[in-house]
């Protein structure tokens, strides 16, 4: 069931041109036989050769599986998440601090710390590679130059004690030895420039102290995509930046992408950063997917019991009266989830059924949700007296 949520996440399929009769030119023999032969050799119907060809995903996780060893347990960070991200397009990962954002993107680079964690079972596959199973010394290769990852906190990612073009030189020489490091000191400066950074044969000498949040930020993704890698994995790009700072960062981030055709996974938990940036979206809860769908569809029909109070929080611009709603009870913690579905201890609607782990099911063409009340009226019906509809305009 995962696969079919990992087949939502990416581009719409593409559909191939009709072929008809046997190929006139030796050119298109290699196109047409593929499409219209069967296995044993035969021609396909009229009917048979239309087909559906859909592009391969530059990044496919199946049912992975991170945990950590701790004191009191087993800790299930990341609990059979199963995704998938195309090239050019941008996938949103949304959800509370502590759901497993953050280490889902860490192990895609296998830069979660072993010990104590460690990699229960799945996998990672770019461009039909298993990450997984690769030697660290080719994932070296990996990062930075076909995959590269904006931290956390640009504020404590970035060495003190060095200047900002030695650390974006290193990235270049890392991945291209054979540059002088002249040459590596000119594309850490193009680098710079494209990020938008102001003056940035002057800032290359500054350390980090002399810059601000938005410049050290800008200077993390100038540093991320000066290899020119296919993936970025953002993860809370925006986080203690000001309302102004932000918009410029994720303004940047869209541009790089349309420029460069980079497929991006955007962690975060604003859900309006979501709403204005993404394609794609998967909500997750508690080391789970709870609900995934394309952006306008899952914030114009929200499904999902945790999906909906996460919408609803949310105040509206309007100015209309009434209370927020909010989500009762605390997220479990990670060595202490309860089984069955993991939303049922805060789900107004829970019921005996909810002790049954549930899976993650198609609704509808796209739409994915792992709930087993999905097609109860009070989860579908969206009047103000069960759960305030939250207008996309107000987010």
């Amino acid at each position: 069931m995962l696969q079919a949520g990992m087949k939502m996440c990416g581009a719409p399929p593409v559909k191939a041109r009709r072929v008809s009769g046997y190929p006139r030119h030796n050119r298109n023999f290699g196109l047409t036989s593929r499409i219209c032969r069967v296995k044993d050799g035969a021609w396909c119907s009229s009917a048979e050769r239309e087909v559906m060809l859909e592009p391969a995903p530059l990044l496919e996780i199946d049912d992975l599986r991170v945990y950590f060893k701790t004191d009191e347990g087993v800790a299930r960070a990341v609990d059979g998440v199963g995704l998938r991200v195309d090239s050019g397009r941008c996938l949103g990962v949304v959800g509370e601090s502590g759901c497993g954002k953050s280490v889902m993107g860490l192990s895609i680079l296998g830069l979660v710390p072993a010990p104590p964690g460690f990699v229960a079972g799945g996998a990672v596959r770019f461009r039909g590679r298993d990450l997984l199973s690769l030697p660290n010394r080719e994932m070296r290769r990996v990062r930075g130059r076909e995959i590269a990852m904006v931290f956390q906190e640009p504020m404590t990612s970035l060495n003190p004690v060095l200047n900002i073009g030695d650390q974006i030189v290193e990235a270049v020489l890392a991945h291209q030895r054979r540059l002088r490091r002249r040459e590596a000191w000119e594309m850490a400066c193009e680098a710079l420039a494209s990020v938008g950074m102001a003056s940035p044969e002057i800032r290359m000498a500054s350390y980090p102290h002399h810059l601000s949040g938005g410049m050290k930020q800008r200077v993390m993704i100038a540093m991320a995509l000066v290899a020119r890698p296919a993936l970025l994995i953002a993860d809370e790009p925006t986080t203690a930046l000001d309302v102004t700072i932000q918009a410029q960062i994720l303004e940047l981030l869209e541009r790089l992408r349309a420029e460069m055709g980079l497929g991006v996974m955007l962690i975060t938990h604003d859900l309006a950063v979501v709403a204005e940036n993404t394609d794609d979206v998967v909500v997750m809860y508690a080391g789970k997917l709870a609900e995934c769908a394309p952006t306008s569809r899952l914030f114009d029909n929200p499904v999902h019991p945790y999906t909906r109070g996460l919408l609803a929080s949310i105040p509206p611009l309007d100015g209309s009266p009434g209370r927020l709603e909010a989500i009762p009870g605390m997220v479990p913690r990670p060595h202490e989830f309860p089984s069955g579905c993991r939303f049922k201890n805060r789900c107004r609607w829970a019921e005996a059924i909810c002790d049954e782990e549930p899976v993650l099911a198609p609704i509808e063409e796209g739409h994915l949700v792992a709930c087993h009340l999905v097609a109860r009226p009070a989860l579908t019906r969206r009047d103000a007296g069960q759960n305030r509809p939250c207008d996309t305009g107000a987010i």
